[in-house]
């Protein structure tokens, strides 16, 4: 179930970013008062090839210069260089005659990722060593994102609504969703009823999609609406997810552990 997880969140996520791309560029074009099939069909297209192709090209470009170093921190350092460079060749943007081209940085660094970490046999070992020191990183990132949201704007009872109706929404979504394709695809009864819970904590990429949205002229309701939920969601998804887990039998609870012996699973205790 853990491995399935994981692989769902992945296509989740790049899928979003797709939509999220798609519908950011025709939100972009109307509100420019330019209705006309290239910008609110070509122009978006265009934006998600050029992305998926950067993407794809960085991948396979980092992954051919870190042959040259066998260095560790010469290779973490590339990496994370070479991450920058990206994200900075993202926001070029330039015309091809009346198409406005553009890329999605997001889009762009998803791309990166699993390019690289599908080709590249050093992959893991980078990666292992990467997660040692984002952790500061990620709680600057969600600091950013938290100070950004304006608590004033959840007075207004559409916006309150509109969060209520988003909440409501995404859950039944994604617990309905992943019931009826478990039942469809014959997983075990476990992951047909504890799958859908596990999908429900949101973060990371629901962050970045809403700080490009608040790009638009009414963007600061979506950003606002998708950090209350973000907020309702950590407060409650992981743990919702860490039992969901437990009862499909993926964790093991565990009594007080040592670092000189073997953990052991705490034995129940009995009253006579």
């Amino acid at each position: 179930m853990t491995r399935l997880l994981l692989m769902v969140v992945a296509i989740d996520d790049a899928v979003g970013l797709v939509l999220f791309s798609a519908s950011f560029g025709i939100a972009n074009a109307l509100e420019q008062g330019r209705i006309d099939p290239i910008s609110i069909l070509l122009e978006p297209l265009v934006e998600i090839v050029l992305s998926l192709g950067l993407g794809a090209l960085a991948g396979l470009l980092l992954n051919q210069l870190e042959i040259y170093f066998h260095s560790r921190s010469k290779r973490m350092s590339l990496s994370v260089a070479f991450v920058l460079l990206t994200v900075g060749l993202s926001m070029v943007s330039f015309e091809v005659g009346p198409i406005h081209c553009s890329f999605s940085l997001l889009l762009v660094c998803m791309m990166t990722g699993t390019v690289f970490c599908n080709i590249c046999p050093t992959s893991d070992e980078l990666m292992d060593r990467l997660d040692r020191w984002v952790s500061p990183v990620n709680i600057l990132f969600f600091v950013l994102s938290g100070a950004e949201l304006d608590l004033n704007i959840l007075a207004n009872p559409m916006v309150l609504l509109i969060g209520a109706v988003y909440i409501a929404s995404r859950s039944l979504g994604n617990i309905s969703g992943s019931y009826v394709s478990c039942k469809a695809t014959r997983c075990s009864e476990k992951i047909q009823k504890y799958l859908g819970i596990t999908l429900l904590p949101q973060a990371g990429v629901a962050l970045g999609m809403a700080a490009e949205a608040a790009e638009l002229s009414d963007g600061h309701v979506v950003r606002n609406v998708v950090l209350f939920s973000v907020l309702v969601y950590e407060l409650v998804g992981p743990t919702l997810a860490k039992l969901s887990l437990t009862a499909a039998g993926e964790i093991i609870p565990e009594g007080r552990t040592s670092a000189r012996t073997a953990n052991k699973p705490e034995e129940p205790v009995s009253v006579k």
